[in-house]
């Protein structure tokens, strides 16, 4: 005890080593309350669409004549809302980069997404400043910081060469031992870090809870046999301090650039502008063509209105929607496309981020708090099924030119968020975990060996 003592006392003894913990830790502590404050402003924002909405709706259901529905339809934007749980305002992903809150009515669907102000998703930023940002890139170089340089300080000191020249591994287990006991100050950082989140973002110490911080905890062993491996070259401060930044900046800076460069190559496509540019081209076309010819094909979609086509003057509101319709089924396929595209993109991004341990973790993060861009993606599916629900509402009201009441502007649809939730089991887990835990075991063996060699200096 008075040996663990006395080392701890060692520990904090250093001005760098003070300033490198506290640095870490109050970088983590705001990105925690930053980040819940971001959360917080995305829950009002998406709360105060939906009380502008109702009333929107009790307005109008104080009106002397209510309009047609078709007039109803065009100025009702109703609002849908991404459902974030409490991880995205520690792992924010897509959550950045895109609206979590998106009023849609009854006009073309492809339109109103990709014209809404928010980053097109091919032009996601690489990132920003989070609990995943000071987990993955920070808490690296503060495990360097603690631990490369540390048997070059016990030589200088003159304790490796007392404690080497003692039968045994006197030498090489005190240099274990020092390690382990910054690998447990720096998983002590990480638990408290995890507790403060919890407790302030009312995040449950569930099955997730507990499996990100063993995650994350495995990432930090990782980090720290890197820096053994460093140290057990036996090399002098300045070429490690240089050997662990260059492998920090591969991992972190290279590698990802990399692949971010190769992904942009590989799946640059214009599928979203394509989609809104065609979709509007032929809604405009459509005022020059046959009305009726456009009815008539509609109606072979929805042929419970195949009786009901015809009308009288220039415009009916079950002509414009119709072609409304008829114009986003003209680019469902670069719809569909964009979303291959997507997953095609998920599916490589899988492959290759195993070359950086820093990508690879952070994408598990995103990927648990439901933050990614399949998350975001599942999101905008809903909306479309909400989209169909409303133009479905619609029809028989334009097409059997039925009149509104109050009670039919209480049955328009609303949205029903539903929360995204793509990591449900171990299995999500599972090869990140094997990953780092494979590397780890490899990586200390060959520390084993390394360190027999250690000569006396």
């Amino acid at each position: 005890m008075l040996a663990l003592k006395y080392e701890f006392k060692r520990l904090f003894s250093g001005t760098v080593y003070n300033i490198s913990i506290l640095v870490f830790l109050l970088s983590g502590l705001l990105a925690i309350h930053l980040g819940g404050e971001s959360f917080n402003r995305i829950q009002q924002a998406q709360q105060q669409s939906i009380i502008a909405f109702d009333k929107q709706t009790a307005q109008l259901k104080l009106a002397p004549k209510l309009p047609e529905m078709g007039s109803i339809a065009y100025y009702a934007t109703a609002p849908t809302t991404w459902q974030l749980n409490g991880w995205a305002a520690l792992f924010k992903g897509q959550s950045q980069n895109n609206l979590t809150s998106m009023s849609v009515n009854a006009l073309a669907l492809q339109g109103q997404i990709y014209n809404k102000e928010f980053i097109n998703p091919d032009k996601h930023r690489a990132g920003g400043f989070d609990l995943g940002f000071v987990l993955a890139y920070m808490l690296p170089l503060l495990i360097g910081v603690l631990s490369i340089n540390l048997l070059s300080d016990e030589k200088q000191s003159g304790r490796w060469s007392l404690l080497s020249s003692f039968p045994g591994n006197a030498a090489q287990q005190m240099i274990i031992r020092l390690l382990g006991l910054r690998f447990a100050l720096v998983s002590l950082l990480v638990i408290i870090l995890f507790s403060y989140a919890a407790i302030s973002l009312s995040l449950p110490i569930d099955y997730q809870f507990t499996t990100l911080l063993f995650l994350s905890i495995l990432y930090c062993l990782f980090w720290f046999v890197v820096a053994t491996i460093i140290l057990s070259l036996n090399k002098g401060n300045l070429i490690n301090t240089l050997l662990f930044i260059s492998t920090w900046l591969v991992f972190a800076i290279l590698i990802p650039g990399t692949i971010h460069l190769a992904m942009s190559e590989k799946f640059n496509h214009n599928a979203p502008l394509k989609a809104s540019t065609q979709q509007r081209m032929v809604l405009n076309d459509g005022w020059d063509q046959d009305k009726h010819q456009a009815l008539t094909e509609f109606s072979q979609l929805y042929p419970e209105f195949s009786e009901k086509l015809t009308f009288e003057g220039r415009f009916h509101w079950k002509w414009y929607y119709a072609m409304q319709h008829l114009s986003d089924l003209s680019v469902a396929h670069h719809w569909s496309a964009h979303t291959e595209n997507i997953y095609s993109k998920e599916r490589w991004l899988n492959k290759v981020s195993w070359l950086s341990p820093n990508l690879s973790f952070q994408r598990l993060l995103n990927k648990s708090a439901n933050t990614n861009s399949l998350s975001h993606l599942e999101y905008l599916k809903q909306v479309e099924s909400y989209h169909t629900e409303i133009r479905e509402f619609i029809y028989p009201y334009l097409f059997n030119d039925t009149p509104v009441t109050v009670e039919d502007v209480d049955k328009f649809p609303r949205f029903e968020a539903r929360q995204v939730t793509l990591t449900t089991t171990s299995m999500n887990y599972l090869p990140h975990g094997l990953f780092f835990l494979i590397l780890i075991v490899l990586l200390t063996g060959w520390v084993k060996l390394r360190f027999k060699k250690l000569a006396v200096c």
